[in-house]
């Protein structure tokens, strides 16, 4: 099924936003998907948006957008829907579905929830680069090995990467809203999905009802630029939770001591102690090389969720006192052979290498971080010769806007910590911050929050706000044995 660019005629334009779900989405085909492996599913109905890739070639190539929508519950919705933009970069929209469809319930209620595949993701031309045991990848810092098979995969994508940028992105999401003649869309977007949030708040003002940034992307940021900072941070509170929780501080005794020496014991270079690690879902032995840059990349990836957070504390103890940090790969292999397969790694880089490596600043105090300076070593490896899109002068500048915009945080976040959401609050005149006490990167997916997200959306106000169930939030419980949490 394909939509052209052409726009429907004004006479008709709030038809589709007032007619029963049928009606409104009648070009559209029933279907199912998953997430999580196929253990969480969620009926929708899928279509493609035809456009441009070139906005000034309007008749050369061609890309077909997948999007899917779930219709409002009423028969008669809400006229304007809520449109949902995935992180990564790299992430499909469509892909998490089935886990939004669930913690957006209460809006779904009244109001289409929309999930259009960013270009170069999911069913958009998804440029996806199948690299050598690409999971392991994500525990390497093998930047020499990233770059030629990213230059491999390049040769082969049907794309001019210039056009696959967050600007290039907004605009689709403004054809899709045109096409349906929504007068105005809600915004909910997660980590660099809040990015291409404010690029689309600031190129169409007028047709943003209600914003919601969680895991906020600071206008002035260059995504990568202060990650080692952030990751810092956050283990630092995370031990400082362990040392004031009794059975936890008992359990892993001067746990900054410890993780000081497993920093010390592992090089920067490629002398690294050989381990094997049971690859979670092939069960096959791996040989992994553990470095200082593996034992960065191995607790980067396991701060992300409050369930793994807690892991933490358990695994450097456990590799600090006995040398051996096997288990602490295994588990953060786990959890990257889930994500090997959630990015699309050249929109990663094509989004990046055009917006920020090319001003990443220098950040006191990084070469210092667990992380260091590796995430511009492999930018810099990887864009020096990437095909660059355009960026707006105006990109990384502050801007306001009159749409309301409700800012969420993860308290222990890595990545986007609470303070990237005060400086957005300070930004946004209109605008309130608030944070989830224990919780990582993403925090929507809580009851307590999706609740407060669905009243904001459904008066696109503060006032009536009732935030009290996140007094009653807090950590998830401390692994102290193989056995999981304590009691």
């Amino acid at each position: 099924m394909r939509i052209g660019y052409p726009f429907l005629l004004l006479s008709l334009v709030l038809a589709p936003a007032l007619a029963a779900a049928q009606d409104r989405y009648a070009d559209l085909e029933a279907c199912e998907l998953s997430a999580a492996g196929g253990r969480i599913t969620a009926s929708a109905r899928c279509g493609t948006l035809t456009v441009a890739e070139n906005p000034a070639a309007p008749e050369g190539r061609q890309l077909e957008l997948a999007y899917a929508v779930v219709p409002a519950r009423a028969n008669r919705a809400t006229p304007d829907p809520v449109l949902f933009l995935a992180g990564g970069p790299g992430q499909s929209a469509r892909d998490i579905l089935p886990i939004m469809r669930h913690a957006l319930r209460e809006i779904n209620a009244q109001r289409d929830l929309i999930f259009l595949d960013q270009r170069g993701t999911g069913g958009s031309n998804a440029l996806e680069c199948e690299m050598e045991e690409q999971d392991e990848a994500w525990l390497d810092a093998n930047y020499d090995q990233m770059a030629e098979q990213l230059d491999r995969c390049r040769a082969g994508w049907d794309a001019d990467l210039r056009f696959y940028t967050t600007s290039d992105a907004a605009r689709d999401l403004e054809s899709l809203r045109a096409h349906y003649g929504f007068e105005q869309v809600n915004l909910i977007g997660g980590s660099y999905g809040t990015r291409l949030a404010q690029v689309y708040l600031r190129a169409y003002p007028d047709r943003v009802r209600s914003v919601i940034l969680d895991g906020v992307v600071p206008t002035r940021l260059h995504l990568g630029a202060e990650h080692g900072l952030m990751l810092d941070r956050a283990l630092g509170k995370l031990f400082a939770a362990c040392t004031g929780e009794p059975q936890c501080r008992d359990t892993f005794p001067e746990l900054d001591d410890a993780f000081a020496d497993l920093k010390a014991r592992f090089p920067d270079t490629d002398d690294g102690p050989d381990i094997l690690v049971t690859h979670p879902r092939r069960g096959q032995a791996i040989d992994l090389q553990f470095t200082r840059a593996t034992l960065a990349a191995a607790l980067r990836f396991l701060a992300y969720s409050p369930q793994t957070q807690m892991m933490i504390p358990y695994l450097v103890h456990e590799a600090a006192a006995t040398g051996d940090p096997t288990r602490l790969a295994s588990q953060a292999l786990i959890v990257t052979d889930q994500m090997a397969d959630m990015i699309a790694i050249g929109l990663n880089f094509a989004v990046g290498c055009s917006e920020d490596w090319p001003g990443w600043p220098d950040v006191p105090g990084q070469e210092d971080t667990l992380l260091g300076n590796s995430m511009k070593e492999v930018y810099d490896q990887v864009c020096a010769d990437w095909p660059r899109g355009e960026l707006p002068p105006d990109f990384h500048q502050p801007f306001d806007a009159d749409a309301p915009v409700l800012i969420l945080s993860g308290e222990l976040d890595p990545v986007t910590p609470p303070a990237y959401g005060d400086e957005a609050e300070a930004q946004f005149s209109k605008s309130l911050h608030l944070v989830a006490r224990g919780r990582g990167h993403i925090v929507i997916t809580q009851d307590c929050v999706g609740q407060i997200a669905s009243r904001f959306i459904a008066d696109a106000d503060f006032d009536a706000l009732d935030t009290d169930c996140l007094d009653r939030l807090g950590p998830e419980p401390f692994f102290i044995d193989l056995l999981g949490p304590a009691p």
